[in-house]
């Protein structure tokens, strides 16, 4: 009886608290949305009072500078609850379900910890800076910087329920718990024990460049194999060799400030606006009229069904910018007839997997606008976007070409019959709205119109008038958009804003001046360099997705190869049609997983019809690096 009553009275505790639990979640979702939709409404304010009323508002550009930073960290907070934010969970997949909870306790304890200093950062921050004003709305900028002690007590929360989860599954015990913070205070005591004894001295008053990078690299190494959040281990890495120059009462003051000033840049407004403008294309419907058009253009080419699944995530990632949601979108409809009309199914999967990243390169690309920012406006978006077209098309044709041969010898026949011209009109008329919006942001930037960041607003604005004019979105699905477009893009911010944290640790201990002499004691050559950089992404791209990647490496290599003389622009596009490839390459092939879940394929059968089609892109990946005509054409045909 007593046993029933106290059953009774947990389980309403625990109702209770799963109620308050996804109270406070909601509640976050509808900041998320509400900051999203206010930022859709300053972007689209802008660009009508520009060009329509020649009346440009001065708020709009201060209220979204510190929306962007609100977004990212709260977005980046949020992700923590829900579970989004990148890691490597190579050992923990390897390990036992105990041993996997006890790891998992580890990380959560780690950032749990992380969440602490980035709050006390917030709070200190706060105080300090609430007599300076903002230039526009007069706002106290320590009130604005509170969101740093907001998104630390979010992280808290979230690790403190993952904890609770954790311990209450049955997997991990609490003496699990007292003996992992027991090891992570005794390695903070043996680093502590460190720092004092003349071997430390020595190395950072004589070797400082090269213990740096060893702490650095080897500190954000073994968080990357615990299967910590890539961002918390941008963030302690970035912390531990910090604290080899910078007093200890500094330190988290200089973090939190570095995070924060991490996404203080206007240039990175384009990155939501054009996440948010492909996703209302493409929950719309309007994106995916361009596959009646894919499959139009490749029909006539034998494996045609294979053709249209390239041409189809060709333009489909113009619009997106993502490989995962091109392979999800065409994959999804090209699978299921390839498999009615009897197609190798392995071989299907892997053209979609290999095709679908072309849109990292085609533009509007978030990956090019990324590296633009961390190189400081070295490379302009506009004359990447250019850079990136020629190059985008080499991979989706080294697709084309391997599709091609690979049908040839299965003996497939192209599509029978053709289209009358009414058909062809038809279908070229309804897929004219979906590449309208690439013509009028393209040609509006290059023609000097508007400047990238105004033309991500002209997509979002252009994409919702389509979006309610065919009527093909309800107020709930705009609520998912808003909210999607809020974690794709806090995971991006948050992730930019550690490695900001980083970035600034490696500069201040001239890590790239060391990489730099490392490099060019092999060889000064700069297609060698670049060939060896290529070799080392390539690898690198394997274990790691491409945003971190590139957050991590563009830094150290970027003024290697510029002191060189090798172009910004020709670098960026070396970089992202590098890393491309790591997207569908296991173990952390995410464009692979799709592609894979999609057709019901194994991994393991994608190997054999994806080693041909790597081959081909490999030839071109050589060719940018050879001949960075390829790349540079278009920017210096259009003075860029």
């Amino acid at each position: 009886m007593i046993s029933s009553a106290v059953t009774a009275t947990r389980q309403r505790a625990q109702r209770h608290r799963d109620h308050l639990l996804q109270g406070c979640e909601r509640l976050m979702q509808w900041t998320l949305v509400l900051l999203v939709a206010s930022m859709t409404f300053a972007i689209s304010w802008q660009v009508i009072s520009r060009y329509v009323f020649n009346a440009p508002g001065m708020w709009t550009q201060e209220f979204l500078r510190y929306a962007l930073i609100w977004l990212g960290l709260l977005a980046g907070g949020y992700c923590f609850v829900i579970g989004r934010h990148l890691n490597l969970p190579l050992l923990i997949e390897k390990l036992s379900a105990r041993n996997a909870a006890r790891l998992n306790l580890f990380n959560a304890l780690l950032t749990l910890v992380f969440g602490v200093i980035f709050s006390l950062a917030g709070y200190q921050s706060l105080l300090d800076n609430m007599a300076m004003k903002t230039a526009i709305f007069r706002i106290p900028v320590g009130l604005l910087q509170s969101v740093m002690l907001i998104c630390g007590l979010v992280i808290v929360l979230s690790q403190l329920v993952s904890l609770y989860r954790l311990l209450t599954g049955g997997l991990a015990r609490f003496s699990d718990l007292l003996a992992t913070a027991a090891v992570m205070g005794l390695a903070l005591l043996l680093c502590g024990w460190f720092s004092t004894t003349d071997v430390f001295h020595y190395l950072v008053t004589e070797h400082l460049e090269i213990f740096a990078l060893l702490v650095l690299f080897g500190a954000f190494l073994i968080f990357l194999i615990l299967g910590s959040p890539i961002a918390i281990g941008l963030a302690y890495a970035g912390l531990f060799t910090l604290a080899l120059q910078v007093d200890l009462d500094k330190i988290f003051p200089t973090a939190g400030q570095t995070i924060f000033n991490g996404l203080d840049s206007f240039g990175f407004l384009a990155l939501p606006f054009f996440i948010l403008a492909g996703s209302i294309m493409s929950q719309s419907g309007l994106a995916l009229r361009l596959i009646d058009l894919a499959m139009l253009i490749g029909r006539r080419i034998p494996g045609s069904l294979w053709q249209s699944n390239v041409v189809g995530n060709m333009l489909f990632g113009t619009l997106s910018g993502s490989g995962i949601a091109s392979a999800s979108a065409i994959g999804g409809i090209i699978t299921p007839v390839a498999r009615e009309k009897g197609y190798h199914m392995p071989t299907t999967a892997a053209v979609n997997a290999a095709s679908a990243p072309c849109g990292m390169l085609i533009p509007p690309s978030g990956a090019l606008i990324v590296y633009s920012l961390i190189t400081g406006g070295g490379a302009s978006i506009i004359a990447l976007f250019m850079a990136g077209y020629v190059p985008g098309i080499m991979m989706g044709v080294a697709v084309m070409i391997s599709a091609w041969l690979m049908a040839k010898k299965r003996g497939y026949k192209a599509e029978e019959g053709g289209c009358s011209a009414g058909e062809v009109l038809r279908v070229i008329w309804r897929a004219l709205p979906s590449l309208l919006l690439v013509v009028i942001v393209i040609g509006g930037i290059l023609g000097g119109v508007f400047t990238a960041i105004e033309g991500s607003g002209v997509a979002v604005l252009y994409s919702l008038v389509l979006a309610l004019l065919y009527r093909s979105l309800s107020a709930k699905a705009f609520f998912a958009i808003f909210l999607d477009t809020a974690i794709v893009s806090g995971v991006i911010l948050f992730l930019i804003a550690c490695s900001g944290m980083m970035s600034w640790t490696m500069t201040f201990s001239y890590i790239p001046d060391t990489v730099g002499n490392l490099l060019t004691g092999f060889s000064e050559n700069k297609t060698v360099v670049l060939l060896l950089i290529v070799l080392v992404l390539l690898v690198v791209g394997i274990f790691m997705d491409m945003s971190p990647a590139m957050l991590i490496f563009t830094p150290i290599f970027y003024p290697v190869v510029t002191s060189l003389g090798v172009d910004p622009v020709h670098f960026g596009i070396i970089i992202v049609y590098t890393l491309s490839l790591g997207l569908v390459t296991p173990p952390v092939g995410t464009v692979l997983f799709v592609a894979c879940s999609i057709s019901g394929e194994k991994i393991t059968d994608l190997i054999k019809p994806l080693l041909p089609i790597f081959l081909f892109q490999m030839i071109g990946l050589l060719l940018i690096v050879f001949f960075p005509a390829i790349s540079l054409a278009l920017p210096r045909l259009f003075g860029l």
